[in-house]
């Protein structure tokens, strides 16, 4: 099975993303995993601009069979799983090449949202199990995180992929790198069956 994983760089007041950090420790094997994958991975500009068109390229190339998409979520308390993909842009901050939409959608022709294939329920019920603070979220927001995630779910309506996106919440008591780590290693042994 083959599965692309994506994560982003610091933006804002951020100076540390955990999901590029993530990025990192798969890439140098800090993270194990089934023989079974076959893992690509990106960490993108925080761009609206530059962002999907990245991930997009690099997609394609590898034809992946599952794309997860990862971002921070600044006030997140846990991982969360996003289910809807918003068709709206409206940013509070400016991304890194100081772009600032507001009150906009990503397609005027597109729909108001669109669903993760992953599956959500099973990942959650194996992050709980392993006591990962977790929960599945209606809101990816309406900064880069939710454009990538429409963009990547529109160009996904006709294929097989699974594709969807998780929000990763600032490095915390019961959140820390090693227990981040630990919650991806759990997501990628669940999605192999």
């Amino acid at each position: 099975m083959r599965v692309f994983i994506s994560g982003f760089g610091p933006f804002g007041d951020h100076e540390v993303n955990p999901t590029s950090l993530l990025i990192d420790a798969l890439k140098n094997g800090e993270i194990s995993y089934s023989e079974e994958l076959l893992i690509e991975t990106v960490t993108l500009p925080v761009s609206f601009e530059k962002s999907y068109e990245v991930l997009k390229k690099m997609s394609d190339t590898f034809n992946p069979d599952v794309m997860i998409a990862m971002g921070l979520g600044p006030d997140r308390e846990a991982i969360e799983l996003e289910l809807i993909a918003q068709n709206k842009i409206h940013a509070q901050i400016r991304d890194n090449l100081g772009e600032k939409p507001e009150h906009q959608v990503i397609n005027p022709k597109g729909p108001v949202s669109y669903l993760s294939t992953l599956p959500l329920a099973g990942m959650e019920g194996v992050l709980k199990k392993n006591g990962v603070p977790v929960k599945i979220s209606n809101n990816a927001g309406t900064f880069v995180c939710n454009y990538i995630f429409y963009r990547m779910m529109e160009d996904n309506q006709e294929t097989e992929r699974l594709c969807g996106f998780i929000h990763f919440p600032p490095f915390k008591e019961d959140l820390t790198i090693d227990a981040q780590k630990r919650a991806l290693q759990l997501i990628l042994d669940y999605i192999k069956y």
